[in-house]
């Protein structure tokens, strides 16, 4: 098994469920993302992936091109 990274992401635009459903269905179509999870009371995006496999700054622009503004990163 390879080895994972948690991250999480503030989000900017993320107003109702439609939302939320179309971040997790994006997210987890990308090779090496494992899980993600969002949080519509804090506003997060909260991402399992393999770090080998998709880089965090892709995680990132993807978020920003579906219309959610990434603006802080941190571990979990």
């Amino acid at each position: 098994m390879s080895c994972t990274v948690r991250t999480s992401f503030r989000v900017g635009g993320l107003k109702d469920d439609s939302g939320r459903k179309e971040i997790e269905h994006n997210l987890i179509q990308i090779d090496g993302v494992r899980r993600v999870a969002v949080s519509m009371q804090e506003s997060t995006v909260n991402i399992e992936f393999e770090p080998g496999v998709i880089r965090e700054e892709y995680l990132k622009r993807t978020l920003d091109s579906l219309g959610y503004s990434p603006y802080i990163s941190f571990d979990k």
